[in-house]
């Protein structure tokens, strides 16, 4: 029986400015090394194995990784055979910087205690971002998503004791923000940016948004966009053109989001209003 084919990428995601990794490996080995920046490792499929702390650890599926700038650390699949697929995040000290900034302070540098973590919420998490970044998703709901897991991650597993601010109503923020994905639905809309002009901390704003309205900034964004794609579809606008006014990056993303929301594609959608209209 042959073995799962080995392969390995590395991504750059440019408005992020982060790097990662994607693998599958069955016969490769990490020699022992260290980095510069942080690595947050994911086990997609299979067993992995690796040493750090003058200890060896074995990371199951859906099992995590936290390791600190400056920690040695080997890897390769477990004894048990098969390979392992994997996933690695690589923040760096500014990404850090920008998620201790929410906790009041933006120059302490985290530190992870644990080098193993089995949290079937951190790993969705985790997830849910590697699948905003694979599918394009917005720009605003991937830096959502990246400062979202960032403060999780040092707030539940740094070393020193973090607390936010807490979170109120900020009722003319939130109306602020809600006229501003309204007014530039189709502008490539960033979180610093929104949060800058409503008066509050990038996740600051994530956390009282979403207790105001039950939806995130970039969910609220795109139920707006599908909106407005089903008005220029109602006037008889192709879709290929539709997708790029309403704000979205591609055909693929927009067909995807569509369904999401509205429960068929935009060309079923299309083909049934162009049916009412001729009934």
């Amino acid at each position: 029986m042959s073995q799962p084919r080995q392969w390995s990428r590395a991504v750059y995601e440019p408005d992020l400015r982060l790097e990662s990794l994607q693998a599958n490996f069955t016969t490769h080995t990490f020699a022992r090394h260290w980095h510069t920046h942080y690595v947050i490792g994911m086990v997609e499929d299979g067993v992995q194995s690796f040493w750090c702390r003058r200890d060896t650890y074995t990371t199951p599926r859906g099992g995590l990784i936290l390791l600190n700038p400056g920690e040695a650390h080997t890897g390769e699949a477990a004894r048990s055979g098969g390979g392992f697929a994997y996933r690695a995040l690589y923040p760096t000290a500014a990404h850090m910087a920008s998620a201790m900034a929410e906790f009041g302070r933006p120059d302490a540098a985290p530190e992870f205690t644990k080098v193993r973590v089995d949290d079937v919420g951190m790993a969705e998490i985790v997830g849910r971002l590697h699948m905003a970044l694979d599918a394009s998703a917005s720009l605003l709901e991937r830096q959502s998503r990246w400062l979202g897991l960032l403060v999780a991650l040092v707030r539940r597993f740094g070393a020193a004791p973090l607390r936010l601010p807490r979170a109120g109503d900020e009722p003319l923020a939130i109306a602020r923000a809600r006229a501003i994905l309204e007014e530039r639905y189709d502008q490539r809309l960033t979180l610093p940016e929104i949060a800058a002009q409503v008066g509050l901390s990038p996740y600051h704003l994530l956390r009282v948004f979403a207790r105001a309205t039950d939806l995130s900034p970039h969910a609220y964004l795109e139920s707006i966009r599908i909106r407005h794609a089903q008005r220029l579809i109602a006037q008889g606008h192709d879709l290929a053109s539709i997708a790029y006014a309403v704000g979205f990056s591609n055909q693929s993303h927009f067909t995807s989001r569509f369904r999401r929301v509205v429960g068929i594609t935009p060309g079923r959608y299309q083909l049934s209003r162009r049916k009412t209209a001729r009934s």
